[in-house]
């Protein structure tokens, strides 16, 4: 599997250079000068639809909520609370709500504004050198004509700006149940690992309490003794460090949870029936389904439709207005009928001078998109490295548990038979105590492969995730 997935990134890798969709520089100049907003080539579907037709149907797909794939009543429960309590995902959905608000702001600056205007005034009239003052109360309207289509850029911006803000969310959130799973299992296999080092830590007592005896008797050094009350130092100490990667563990996940309290894990032991793998997938499908890569093709969108705005700044805008009050012209302290005015007329506006305002914006704007492809680039090739990297580790955690698997049989097989030799006599109780050890470091091997099983079987499907 490792050699194929490798086999279609570079495939792939290939297309999209040949394409020209990792453009540089150059070809964003090209669109920058045409005088309509090119919207950046951000679906690769667009690309490949007609160049690739999948040949292996799915053995098993990623579903939104890929984490109820692990049969898991309790790590379900805890990625629903993470879901609805994450500070995190908390930021990222009043993130996603301003986006939205300013798309609606972008909307509006193309439709007409009416206002309300009063006005109260007093003026000296210099040859009379009487006060005159005037009251006028009315309505006044104006809207800008997109001639050139500014506005337009605009809220095209702000739709793409809100939609990769909606992909950031579905990215956060892809990520918060990762990481609680991740941790989770973390937890699981250190409650085991714990268990097992605490029959570790006893046999080495029991090592060292017939050490001693022989030692009284003769029949052994002072040698053997300092062994093995050193290895029972080790193991204290390695049962010590465990408890604190446990305690640590808790605190993560109650981080993520969104709460000041511990959870609650209670014993479990970590189940052995892995999920399936994600079926095959062509790399288009899985750059279509990630969010992170999905967010900055629409932030280069974005940045495209803003070069595009800062451009139109050079051209001519037009804008109709109309007012109509009713207003009251006496001298001081007379009185005066009221009368109605109405206006309505037409303005041009050609930017001549401006101290090189516009053009500043323009080259930013433009440095910015040319950011934003390079990040959509980097984006694109990170997708597809995490996923080769991701099938790479699950089929090397196969391998390494499958081995330690056999490796734990072996040891429990051994230390049944030093069980029966001792019993005939043949062995005395020191070898015993060491194939039980033995048995049991092998036993924490296992438990530790168990455990990186999972946490591939998770990068797995965060690497496949869509959105939840």
């Amino acid at each position: 599997m490792k050699k194929h997935c490798s086999t279609i990134v570079t495939s792939c890798l290939r297309l999209l250079l040949a394409t020209g969709l990792l453009c540089g520089g150059a070809n964003l100049a090209l669109c920058h000068a045409r005088s309509e907003p090119v919207r950046a080539v951000t679906t690769i579907t667009a690309i490949t639809a007609h160049a690739h037709e999948k040949t292996t149907a799915d053995q098993h797909k990623v579903t939104d909520r890929w984490w109820q794939d692990f049969a898991d009543v309790h790590l379900n429960q805890l990625i629903e609370s993470a879901l609805a309590a994450n500070h995190d995902l908390g930021i990222a959905t009043a993130r996603l709500e301003q986006a939205r608000a300013l798309v609606d702001g972008a909307n509006a600056e193309r439709r007409p504004r009416l206002d309300a205007v009063a006005t109260a005034q007093r003026s000296r009239d210099g040859a009379a050198s009487t006060m005159l003052d005037r009251t006028a109360l009315g309505l006044r309207a104006a809207w800008e004509v997109d001639v050139f289509g500014r506005a337009a850029a605009g809220v095209s911006a702000a739709k793409a700006e809100a939609e990769s803000a909606r992909h950031a969310w579905e990215a956060s959130r892809i990520v918060l149940a990762a990481d609680v799973a991740t941790t989770y299992f973390e937890l699981r296999t250190l409650e085991q690992r714990q268990d097992v080092l605490s029959e570790v830590i006893s046999i080495a007592q029991r090592q060292l309490e017939v050490s001693l005896r022989k030692l009284e008797a003769g029949s052994a050094s002072s040698l053997d003794a300092e062994r093995w009350r050193a290895e029972l130092a080790q193991e204290q100490a390695s049962k010590a460090q465990l408890d604190g990667q446990y305690q640590s563990g808790l605190h993560r996940l109650s981080i993520l949870l969104g709460s000041s309290q511990l959870p609650v894990l209670g014993k479990q032991q970590i189940s052995m029936n892995f999920p399936a793998a994600p079926g095959t997938m062509l790399p288009i499908e899985w750059l279509e389904r990630r969010p992170d890569v999905q967010r900055q093709a629409r932030a280069l969108d974005a940045a495209l439709a803003r070069a595009g705005v800062a451009r139109r700044e050079l051209y001519p805008s037009l804008q109709i207005s109309w007012s109509g009050a009713r207003e009251r012209l006496a001298e001081k302290g007379a009185s005066a009928a009221p009368g109605f005015a109405l206006g309505y007329g037409l303005s041009l506006n050609l930017p001549i001078l401006d101290g090189g305002r516009i053009r500043s914006n323009i080259e930013l704007h433009d440095a910015r998109a040319k950011e934003a492809m390079s990040e959509y680039e980097k984006a694109m090739l990170t997708a597809l490295v995490d996923v080769d990297s991701r099938l790479s580790l699950w089929s090397a955690t196969g391998v390494a548990l499958e081995q330690w698997q056999g490796a734990s049989i072996a040891a429990e097989l051994a230390s049944r038979h030093a069980a029966r030799l001792y019993e005939a006599g043949v062995t005395d109780l020191s070898a015993v105590l060491d194939a039980r050890r033995a048995q049991f470091k092998s036993r924490d091997a296992l438990v530790q492969a168990t455990g990186a099983r999972w946490e591939a079987a998770i990068g797995l499907r965060r690497a496949f995730a869509g959105s939840l």
